[in-house]
């Protein structure tokens, strides 16, 4: 009685509520383990400070080998439609990666001046282009996780990939690696000879913050531990620091798992109906059960989210 006497009735509700998500998760954590599969988008034959394209889409491909996992590519057919960019994905599929689809041109799904016909076009034109590899595999990843800003335009895309047999290439975990990429590749344009040790430091802890959040999510969401799905990019970052970034998840006690057995999951089988739709799986699932809305932010990731958070991170190493 004394505890509570000071405590009305909804206030005391919320506590327990509180104290009972808090244990839940904390006994999840205990007895069970998070698993990742990592999945690349954009791969492209530019050049890049320090390496060549070769030496990037090797090096990314080697960490995949040294740690044994299989990952998937989406392909953007305009960035590698040449000899070049056939041979990239070549040397992907042949190491058995999934080819995947991630539209030709890469255009905003949400945007008035791109129509439902435009993306049909565009989305046919990308899978002719890939599906002659061996690998090629029915998953469809929608430029910048926008999937239609209209009931209309996201209801129509979903029924050209039914009628193509495509199922959406969803992400579990988003982030913004490629910010990170873009802070590393402009500092060694204006100085080859810096120290990235920083970026490496900066890109590791963003993607584990950013994995644990949607972790905490979705295990809210599901009452379970799902095999989650990492957006990351075929860039320099990649290149440079992927397998410091599967260590580190191993250090916080994650799995890393291959994407074949990350799209097993049923969570990937779920339509989310909410209009604007995309970004994360898990986002959008939390935002079509009303509950969650103060945990949420839109765009789910954004560099506008993290321009003086990282600027923080890098200045304080210097």
């Amino acid at each position: 009685m004394l505890l509570t006497s000071n405590l009305n009735w909804p206030d005391l509700r919320k506590s327990l509520i509180f104290i009972f998500i808090f244990t839940f998760l904390c006994t999840v954590r205990i007895y069970s383990q998070s698993n990742v599969a990592f999945t690349f988008d954009d791969p492209h034959t530019k050049e890049t400070p320090m390496l060549s394209w070769q030496e990037r889409n090797k090096a990314i491909l080697q960490t995949l080998d040294k740690n044994q996992l299989q990952a998937t590519l989406f392909v953007c057919g305009h960035r590698v439609n040449d000899a070049n960019g056939h041979q990239l994905i070549s040397e992907w599929n042949d190491k058995k990666h999934a080819i995947a689809n991630h539209s030709f041109d890469h255009r905003y799904y949400h945007s008035n001046k791109f129509s439902y016909e435009d993306f049909k076009k565009d989305f046919l034109k990308n899978d002719s282009l890939i599906s002659g590899f061996t690998n090629y595999t029915k998953l469809f990843r929608f430029p910048y996780l926008k999937e239609g800003n209209t009931f209309d335009k996201r209801n129509s895309a979903r029924a050209l990939m039914k009628h193509y047999y495509y199922k959406p290439g969803y992400v579990s975990i988003d982030a913004s690696d490629w910010y990170v990429d873009k802070l590393l590749t402009d500092t060694l344009i204006e100085n080859p000879s810096a120290d990235i040790k920083v970026y490496k430091e900066l890109y590791i802890n963003h993607i584990l913050e950013r994995a644990n959040f949607y972790d905490s999510l979705a295990t809210l969401l599901t009452g379970r531990k799902i095999k989650h799905i990492l957006l990351l990019h075929h860039n320099l970052t990649s290149a440079l620091f992927l397998n410091d970034l599967i260590l580190a998840f191993k250090n916080k006690n994650w799995k890393t798992i291959s994407s074949s057995d990350a799209w097993e999951d049923a969570i990937y089988n779920e339509f989310p109906d909410i209009v604007p739709a995309g970004e994360s799986i898990i986002w959008a699932l939390a935002k079509s059960s009303a509950e969650y809305e103060t945990m949420l932010r839109y765009p789910g990731e954004d560099s506008a989210y993290e321009e003086v958070k990282f600027k923080e991170f890098i200045d304080a190493r210097r």
